[in-house]
């Protein structure tokens, strides 16, 4: 069985919010259809289409933003 803990706090409410998870703690700024989040790997860029469900998400390392 897999267990699994995820629990997200808000800063600042519609905006930004602090992620708590089993493996770490991450950042996410933004707002309903993009969200940037920060955390231990890289930066995930997230970008839905609020209400149904549907999102594209990319995670871009950091030493790929040092590069360019």
């Amino acid at each position: 069985m897999h267990l699994r803990f995820q629990r997200r706090i808000p800063i600042v409410p519609g905006f930004l919010y602090l992620n708590l998870t089993k493996t770490g703690i991450s950042l996410s700024v933004g707002r309903p259809g993009f969200w940037l989040t920060f955390g231990r790997g890289g930066v995930r860029v997230t970008a839905g289409l609020p209400g149904t469900g549907l999102a594209v998400s990319e995670k871009v390392p950091y030493r790929r933003l040092k590069k360019g």
